[in-house]
């Protein structure tokens, strides 16, 4: 089941294992359950973009925004445009009902 996807990345879960999978670039995340997800999900919600730039100014890597993956051994390195892009990819709500495009009715006009 899709639950959301970008042009970066899809967040999605897994009929065999059951899990939640997020794949953002060429990274992939396995949550083994929902509160595991939320968690990480809540989390990004909550960066603040400048703060985050204002406190890593004087690293050396390019990217300045930090997130921390697992046990810290692994960090999630962004632009302010790829954690704006990873927020939108993880959703806070995780609805199973996927809206189905082809069959919306929409009353408009073109005048």
């Amino acid at each position: 089941m899709i639950y959301n996807r970008t042009s970066n990345g899809c967040l999605f879960k897994c009929d065999s294992c059951q899990s939640i999978h997020m794949e953002f670039n060429n990274m992939n995340i396995n949550f083994s359950t929902r509160d595991k997800y939320y968690q990480f999900a809540e989390y990004l919600h909550s960066i603040d973009i400048n703060e985050a730039l204002r406190q890593n100014a004087h690293s050396p890597y390019q990217r300045k925004i930090v997130i921390p993956i697992g046990g810290g051994g692994c960090n999630f390195m962004l632009h302010p445009g790829e954690l704006e892009d990873l927020k939108r990819l993880c959703i806070l709500t995780l609805d199973k009902s996927i809206l189905n495009v082809s069959k919306l009715e929409i009353d408009f006009s073109l005048n």
